[in-house]
């Protein structure tokens, strides 16, 4: 018995470790004619494998290039695609820049993170203190929506004291609008968030 820490490991696991042994043999076959017959049934049979892509645009192309790939590129049969580049199919892709600011307050968002640091670069302290309640305000909102339950006003004022590095203090006692989460309602498959203000209106996104 083997186990399957004993095989070659697979290069395309999706495809299965037969798929992958009919490509091995296919690199073994001499005759090229037979080898090239041989070629396109195992596209056919690949195909079968995956009916719900059909549909998908350069399915075939698609399937000629796993061909390629999971013969490690050793195959030598007629393709009716250019055949992939090895260099490029190795190549590690660039990792994606974070554009949502802060991974530590993802809930916030980058736009909120980034006026809080304009914010706290204000030298109009009247003017700060409102743009900071309204933030926070926000801020309260956001997190409600992000968690799924109410929190204190002192937290998000602690909040924004952490993430402007001090620049923005509130008042401990300083009394934010108050929301509360309802249950989402299912309504034509679009989920609804709905937020109570403190003077009877709702909100919702």
């Amino acid at each position: 018995m083997r186990y399957n820490t004993e095989l070659k490991k697979l290069i395309i696991p999706e495809y299965g470790r037969h798929i992958h042994e009919i490509i091995d043999n296919l690199c073994k076959i001499e005759d090229t004619k037979k080898r090239n017959e041989q070629a396109e049934i195992t596209i056919q049979i690949m195909g079968n494998l995956n009916p719900h892509l059909r549909d998908v645009a350069d399915f075939k192309h698609k399937l000629w290039d796993h061909l390629f790939i999971m013969s490690e590129h050793k195959l030598d049969v007629k393709s009716p695609y250019p055949k992939p580049n090895p260099t490029e199919v190795n190549e590690r892709p660039e990792l994606i820049k974070n554009s949502q600011g802060s991974i530590k307050y993802p809930h916030y968002g980058n736009f909120i993170i980034s006026m809080i640091r304009e914010v706290g670069k204000m030298k109009d302290d009247e003017k700060k203190r409102h743009l900071s309640i309204g933030i926070a305000n926000q801020m309260k909102k956001t997190y409600i929506n992000w968690n799924q339950s109410n929190v204190m006003d002192t937290f998000i004022i602690n909040e924004i004291n952490k993430i402007s590095e001090g620049k923005i203090n509130l008042e401990p006692e300083t009394v934010l609008a108050s929301y509360s989460v309802n249950k989402p309602s299912q309504s034509n498959g679009t989920r609804r968030k709905s937020y109570t203000h403190s003077r009877g209106k709702k909100y919702s996104n």
